[in-house]
């Protein structure tokens, strides 16, 4: 089952909130929660809305986990800060040290501030949920975690898995006794309506293929992804992984064949991201082309070809 339209209890525990392109998760036991992810600044007002209808005490989140240091999915962090006193912010060592650096905190809010307009004029949100400028060009973590360490909540467990490929700070987390598997961005960007993937091997094609290839050995039954979708159900996330995987092969398979037919880095990376845009047009097409043209160089470096 494919489950989207947050707010929505996925399991007894377990809630998707914030938005459908944008998700959040939050676990919560008796006397303690966590949320899983980081959003862009958006979300945050929208979370404090959402727990207030919900009746859920903001009290209660005494964490937030960061799954890893991209723009859309660490810009609500300040606003969870203010949102939970006693929170405390974990993530990789490698995230922890992308977000105490100026430079590309300054870039990300450029970037939020482009989706949060790309989202207000989707309608997807209204002004009053525009975040706050940040206070500082940083966002903390109190916390590094690494594969083999745990999230704890109320005596139920979470592992921590590394998952390079996307990035090279990527955690993903899995409840063995709920089989409930967050993996953010680790299999790209899914598009559920169109069954569509733009794989998204930012730091490595063998890393990535590779990483998804563990999280499908898992036999998870709750799958949750930080765009568009929750997938429930073991043979439809089978399914997924399989087809997750296939998508991904083949998007490196036509990069190699469009290099050895001649065309150029550029030539290449115009095509993905133009046919991303025609899927997902969120964000204009340029930024689709720039971040594809990270998938052409780690093809082409995967299988040792020019890049030209």
């Amino acid at each position: 089952m494919l489950i989207n339209d947050p707010p929505v209890a996925i399991t007894e525990n377990l809630l998707m909130l914030g938005t459908t392109p944008y998700q959040v998760y939050l676990f919560k036991g008796e006397h303690e929660a966590v949320v899983f992810d980081g959003g862009i600044g958006p979300v945050g007002p929208l979370v404090s809305e959402q727990l207030e209808t919900l009746g859920i005490d903001r009290r209660l989140v005494k964490q937030v986990v960061i799954t890893h240091a991209h723009p859309d999915h660490v810009m609500a962090v300040p606003g969870f800060r203010e949102m939970f006193p006693e929170v405390t912010v974990a993530a990789s060592e490698p995230a922890a040290a992308t977000l105490s650096n100026e430079k590309p905190i300054g870039f990300f809010t450029k970037v939020d501030a482009a989706l949060t307009a790309a989202l207000t004029k989707a309608g997807t949100i209204t002004e009053e949920y525009h975040p706050k400028p940040l206070d500082q060009m940083a966002i903390p973590v109190d916390r590094n975690i690494k594969q083999g360490d745990q999230i704890a909540v109320d005596g139920v467990s979470f592992d921590v898995l590394e998952t390079p490929g996307h990035s090279d700070c990527s955690l993903r987390f899995f409840e063995p006794t709920g089989k409930i598997l967050i993996i953010a961005d680790a299999t790209g960007y899914y598009v559920p309506d169109q069954h569509y993937w733009w794989p998204n091997y930012f730091t490595g094609y063998g890393a990535y293929l590779g990483s998804i290839e563990r999280l499908a050995a898992l036999d998870a039954e709750v799958l949750c992804l930080c765009h568009n979708a929750v997938i429930t159900g073991a043979e439809e996330i089978t399914s997924y992984f399989d087809d997750a995987i296939a998508a991904t092969k083949a998007c490196h398979e036509q990069i190699l064949a469009d290099r050895e037919s001649g065309k150029s880095v550029r030539e290449i990376a115009e095509r993905i991201g133009t046919e991303v845009y025609e899927k997902t047009p969120l964000m204009p097409v340029e930024f689709f082309q720039k971040n594809s043209g990270l998938l052409v160089k780690q093809s082409l470096r995967f299988a040792g070809v020019d890049e030209g």
